[in-house]
């Protein structure tokens, strides 16, 4: 028969001394002289559990080690930390406009590339009836370098990004 502490004998156990005086009110344990026999408290708490279900406390659990615990709460963090970090470095760069965000990036060139082919399918339209009646290839060259380099021009006056 050891006598210990009620404190002591929740730290052996792996709970809270509340719960030792709830156990002590509701009769299930009994105290001499202010202190807990171990033995006697220990096969009480045999009977009283489920033999089918595992003990949630061990004294080896990690979720008991109070430094594994922490050590898995400083790693949550540190990981929370790089994320917030890694988020805030977005933002960052988006409003210094070092980033710009996809969808807003592929309707530009969309557009832009309308313009473009808009612009190339309409050479012929423009400019055949004029091409028609020269012989001169030097001519013809001129005349179609010019479409294609107003189209292009076009395309870099048009600054959409």
């Amino acid at each position: 028969m050891a006598l210990i502490t009620q404190a002591e004998w929740a730290r052996r156990q792996g709970f809270s001394k509340q719960y030792v005086g709830k156990l002590i009110s509701q009769g299930k344990i009994r105290l001499i002289n202010g202190m807990v026999d171990e033995d006697a408290a220990n096969s009480v708490l045999a009977k009283q559990r489920d033999s089918h279900l595992p003990l949630r406390r061990h004294k080896n659990s990690s979720y008991t080690n109070s430094e594994g615990v922490h050590d898995l709460l400083m790693k949550m963090k540190l990981k929370n930390e790089i994320e917030k970090g890694k988020l805030l470095e977005a933002r960052v760069n988006e409003e210094l406009r070092e980033l710009l965000p996809a969808d807003k990036v592929y309707n530009a060139m969309f557009a832009k590339g309308r313009i473009i082919r808009d612009g190339i399918l309409n050479i012929p339209d423009r400019i055949s009836s004029l091409l028609a009646g020269i012989d001169d290839s030097a001519k013809i060259h001129e005349i179609l370098t010019k479409e294609f380099r107003e189209v292009l021009e076009e395309l870099s006056r048009d600054d959409d990004l």
